[in-house]
Formats: C-alpha cells, sequence, structure tokens
C-alpha cells in the first residue's frame, strides 16, 4: 500500500512594519521602527503509486452433476478482493463456455441456471473489480438426460359464444423442454369432468360446437413419448345470447296516449346470416326486466300504457335453436281523459219497509275532474232503468216498497263523457217498526236505528275505533261483522253513572238495566231472543258476538250475545244483559268489568 510523504521549503523573507500607537509618539519613539521577518514556507506532499491487484475468482455449482430437468445453483461467495479499496466487485457468467458471456456484469455472486440438452459442460465465471483487473475460473459438470412434463397451453377462439358458434381450440404454443412439439400427444376433455372425449392425437387444433348454455370446463392433456403428462384446463362461456340476430319493431299509432290500444309489430325481425329462422317473440313494457308476456309466434301485440310521459318498451326474440336477443326502445305517451273511478256507500244496508236507505257517492273520483264537476245517477233496484237523472248531487235516499234484497247500482259521468258504474246490495225485511240512521259524516260513523215501542235503539253493535275494542279472535272482519268487544270501563269511557254517554254518538247513551228491562217487558214473556236477533220482527238484528273473557280468552261466537248496561254492581262489578241462541229465556248477569262484552246505545 502507498503512503504519503511532505516536503518543507523555506519561500523568502518579508519586512513587516506595524503601525505605531501615537501614544509611543508622546515618549519621544518617533524614531522607533519595528521590523518583523516573516518566514513563509510552502508544504508540498506527493503520493507514493498505489500497486492494484485482481481480485481471486472462486464459485461452486450445486450439485455437482445433474440432469436435464436439474436446475443447477452457481455460488461465486467464495471469491475475494486482494485490495482493501476493492469494495465493489462485478461478476459475470459463461454457461457453455462459448467464449460468449450470458449474462453481464453484476454484483449479484448467485445464479441458477437449467441446461436443457444433454453433455459436458464448463461453465466459466470472471470476476472484476473497479480498476478493472479480473480473475477467471471455469469448472466441468455432466449433464445427463432428463425428462420433464410438457408444459400444455392452448387458446379458444372466440372467447365465449352461443349453441350456434363452432369454437376454435389451437394448442400450437405447447411446449416441452426435451421433446419437439410434433412428438407430443393431445387430447380434450370437454366437459371438465375428467373424462376425455377425443383419443390420444398429434393434432395440436380442434374444433367444437355445445348443445347447452353455461360455463363449460375445457380439459387438455399432452403426454411425451416417455408418458409423462401434464393438463391445462380453461373454461369458455356459452350463452343464449346471439348479437347477430335483428330484434325490430314499429308501432301504431305513432303518438299515442293513455286511451290508446298501441299495436307493436315486430315482424321486421331477422336473421341476416339465415333468413329462413323463425323467432317467437315476448314483451316487456316497464324498466323491471320482468317480461309482461310469455313467448308468443305472433309478432304483433297491443298493450295501453297506464302512465303518461316516458314509457320503455323491449322486445325479445328467440329463434328457432333457442337463441335470444332484444331490443329497448323508448315511447311517449299523451296524456288523455281516463274515466272516473265509481265508488259509494249505504248508510246502513239492513232496513225494513219504514227505512229510508241512504245511497253516499262522494268518494267518487276522476283523474282530470274535481269530485264537484261529477256526475251521478241511480238505480236502485237494478232493473235496467234508472230511477234518477245525471246530478251533481252524491247522495240519495230510497223507500222500498217490498222485502227482499236488492242490488243498489250507480253510474258517475265526468265532463270529457266517460263513465264508471258500481254496485251494493241492501236487505230489505218484512218489518214495520220505525226505523232511522245516525250519520256522522265528517266522523265516518253510520249506524242504523230502530224504534222499539217507545224506545229508539241502534240496530247494530256498536263498532267505534276511537276506542279501546277487541275483535273476536283478534280479527278484524269480525268487528266488521260483530262490532267491537269492549270492558265496561272503555265502553263508559270511564264514568260510573247510570244512563252515561259512554262511548255512544252524541244524543245516546249505555242503556241502563232499566231501559233494558222495558225493551224485554215490551216484547213480552214469549220469544224475545228471536224477534231480536237477525230476521226477527223487531229488526233489532241481534248478532251472537261472543265475548272476550278475564282471561283474554276469545268464546261462544255465534252461540251467546252479552250488552253491558250502564248500571254499576257491587265492587267492580256491572250489570249485563245476555241471551243464548238456544234458549228463549234472557239472563241479567253481575259480572266483572274486565270482560269483553257488546255495546248497544239508546237514544237519549
Amino acid at each position: 500500500m502507498g503512503h504519503w510523504e511532505c516536503h518543507y521549503k523555506r519561500e523568502r523573507n518579508h519586512a513587516y512594519y506595524p503601525s505605531i500607537p501615537l501614544s509611543m509618539k508622546r515618549i519621544n519613539l518617533v524614531h522607533f521602527i519595528a521590523l518583523i521577518t516573516v518566514s513563509v514556507f510552502f508544504i508540498r506532499c506527493d503520493k507514493e503509486a498505489v500497486i492494484k491487484t485482481p481480485p481471486v475468482a472462486k464459485f461452486t455449482v450445486s450439485p455437482a452433476n445433474g440432469l436435464t430437468t436439474t436446475v443447477f445453483n452457481f455460488d461465486a461467495t467464495g471469491s475475494v478482493a486482494t485490495n482493501e479499496e476493492d469494495t465493489m466487485l462485478f461478476i459475470r457468467w459463461d454457461w457453455d463456455n462459448d467464449s460468449i458471456w450470458d449474462t453481464g456484469f453484476s454484483r449479484a455472486k448467485k445464479f441458477p441456471y437449467r441446461y436443457y440438452k444433454p453433455g459436458t459442460y464448463s461453465p466459466r465465471m470472471e470476476i472484476r473489480n473497479d480498476a478493472g483487473l479480473s480473475d477467471t475460473i471455469q469448472l466441468t459438470i455432466q449433464v445427463a438426460r432428463g425428462n420433464s412434463a410438457p408444459r400444455p397451453l392452448f387458446t379458444i377462439t372466440p372467447g365465449s359464444g352461443n349453441l350456434r358458434t363452432e369454437f376454435f381450440f389451437d394448442a400450437s404454443k405447447t411446449s416441452d423442454d426435451e421433446d419437439s412439439l410434433n412428438t407430443l400427444r393431445f387430447r380434450w376433455d370437454w366437459n371438465g369432468d375428467g373424462i376425455y372425449e377425443t383419443p390420444y392425437s398429434q393434432d395440436i387444433q380442434s374444433t367444437r360446437m355445445f348443445d347447452t348454455p353455461g360455463i363449460h370446463y375445457i380439459g387438455l392433456e399432452v403426454t411425451d413419448p416417455q408418458d409423462v403428462a401434464a393438463i391445462q384446463r380453461k373454461s369458455v362461456i356459452v350463452s343464449l345470447a346471439n348479437t347477430d340476430l335483428v330484434p325490430d319493431f314499429t308501432w301504431l299509432p305513432e303518438k299515442p296516449s293513455t286511451a290508446d290500444t298501441v299495436q307493436f309489430d315486430a315482424s321486421a325481425s331477422h336473421d341476416p346470416a339465415d333468413p329462413a329462422n323463425t323467432f317467437q317473440y315476448r314483451w316487456n313494457f316497464n324498466k323491471d326486466d320482468e317480461f309482461d308476456t310469455e313467448y308468443m309466434d305472433s309478432p304483433i301485440f297491443g298493450y295501453q300504457f297506464p302512465a303518461e310521459g316516458q314509457n320503455f318498451v323491449t322486445l325479445e326474440i328467440r329463434d328457432q335453436w333457442g337463441l335470444l336477443d332484444q331490443k329497448k326502445d323508448t315511447i311517449w305517451i299523451a296524456h288523455s281523459n281516463g274515466k272516473p273511478t265509481a265508488a259509494f256507500f249505504i248508510g246502513y244496508e239492513y232496513g225494513n219497509l219504514t227505512t229510508n236507505f241512504y245511497f253516499d257517492a262522494d268518494k267518487v273520483t276522476d283523474g282530470e275532474d274535481y269530485i264537484d264537476l261529477l256526475k251521478v245517477r241511480w238505480d236502485f233496484d237494478n232493473d235496467g232503468s234508472w230511477d234518477t237523472d245525471y246530478g251533481k248531487e252524491k247522495t240519495a235516499s230510497f223507500k222500498y216498497p217490498a222485502a227482499g234484497q236488492y242490488r243498489v247500482k250507480m253510474q258517475v259521468l265526468d265532463t270529457g263523457g266517460l263513465s264508471d258504474t258500481t254496485s251494493l246490495v241492501v236487505t230489505v225485511s218484512g218489518g214495520s217498526n220505525e226505523t232511522g240512521l245516525i250519520a256522522d259524516k265528517k266522523n265516518n260513523m253510520f249506524y242504523g236505528t230502530v224504534k222499539i215501542g217507545s224506545q229508539w235503539w241502534m240496530s247494530e253493535n256498536l263498532n267505534e275505533t276511537s276506542a279501546s275494542k277487541f275483535c273476536y279472535s283478534n280479527k278484524v272482519v269480525n268487528c266488521t261483522k260483530y262490532g267491537g268487544l269492549y270492558n265496561w270501563k272503555d265502553a263508559m269511557n270511564s264514568a260510573i253513572t247510570e244512563k252515561a254517554k259512554g262511548i255512544c254518538p252524541t244524543g245516546w247513551h249505555i242503556p241502563s238495566v232499566a231501559e233494558f228491562q222495558q225493551l224485554f217487558d215490551f216484547l213480552g214473556s214469549g220469544s224475545p231472543r228471536q224477534r231480536l236477533e237477525v230476521g226477527g220482527d223487531t229488526d233489532y238484528r241481534m248478532f251472537y258476538a261472543g265475548q272476550r273473557s278475564i282471561n283474554n280468552r276469545y268464546e261462544y261466537v255465534e252461540a251467546v250475545t252479552s250488552f253491558w248496561t250502564s248500571t254499576k254492581a257491587s265492587g267492580d262489578n256491572a250489570w249485563v244483559f245476555s241471551l243464548q241462541k238456544d234458549k228463549n229465556e234472557y239472563y241479567r248477569i253481575n259480572l266483572g268489568n274486565t270482560y269483553g262484552f257488546s255495546v248497544r246505545c239508546i237514544k237519549d
């Protein structure tokens, strides 16, 4: 290693004349001159020449010998530098010693390499430092013939198709490290089930059409002359879509409205590749992807759009092979006058020869007209002859001359001349007791009434929705038929005095024991039950509504009915009048106020 040597040389003398302080002048040192001589030296250092030596090349290979299937690992970590300054060493390799370096210089000291042909090889390694000095070494390796598996590789053209697509399978990119392509054998599994439909052959290409849609898994097995085999698998999608088909349709009228039945015609649909191809057709008139029709042979279909504005139409055609294609289009539907909707209700659908039945059609509606502009007319017995002319008054009354059931028909007419009709049924008994109607239209409360003796009674059970009520078996339909079931506190609306209004309509109240007793006294001792029940001559129309017991069980429907009175008994009890379907007697019972019974109101 070189070293540094330094030489010192006196160059020249310099005189230095410092300034004289003023104080020295005052002590008469005027002629004092100080001469300072400074010797300046320059240093020169010379570097001795550095002696460089090349690094020492060394490498090992593992395994020392092998086959054409062996990956040899070359390791040059044993190579060393001979100078301390050689911190950067570079290595390159010549695997077959043909005087052509197979790699460039690199600092990596480990390399894998595989020989694909048998023989004796003398791999060579060169190591070089940054001064360009190098060393080279080589070893000898014996490589015998091995046998690796082929590498199957195939393509599918096209990548997807339909039942009429002929797929082309090409395995020409298959390779083998030891054997040439023309010595390999190929066979195909078209179903992905491991069962090969073709025998081994040297054909590297094949074609296939599939008869079912779906994802088909394809297997290619390749074997070499030593019967070493390998498999590649791929998938291909086969659908029912055929984009070569041309679905097409027109419609008339060209500018339809909601009043028109639009005629769609798909007869222009065709197959350019096969003019003789035949089709079936189905239609969707929404954007919900659910077709509104089944497949039809006819290309013509009529449809009336319920909504104006932009609507969407999809035509799907299916050819004789089951292949499909669609066309979607938008159609603008103009507004047109729609017919009104007829609706009415009956104040109480049961009565007798004295009843003036009440009919109310204020629930009629129309998309264009206000209700005040709509006109209605009535046919009270559905005999085909209208009993009234059209009028804007929406209510009507009618008294029937004979007992029976009658279908009442109402027709509504809008300003555009369109109409709608609906009907309901009334039942008229042969009774002669005076009847009436509690009509609270604001609160949608309508109850029939009947006068029995000197008392006015409701002719149906109370079904007051604003109060806490129970429907038999918790089914709303039972409240509609039998009315609600109430405990005494709710029926009385928390009052405890006799003849309290409770939950009855204004002007009516919960009857007392004495008022119920007056009713039964008027009916006499014969068969009060039969006279009160539905079909009886009083038109009281009593249903056997059952009860809700104190353990919350529903029982005795169509067998027993009980009515709360407003008369309190001892403790938490109250008085109840009860009747059984199989007994003529009535019962006055003192029961706990948590039972659920029916309520009939009596007029004040």
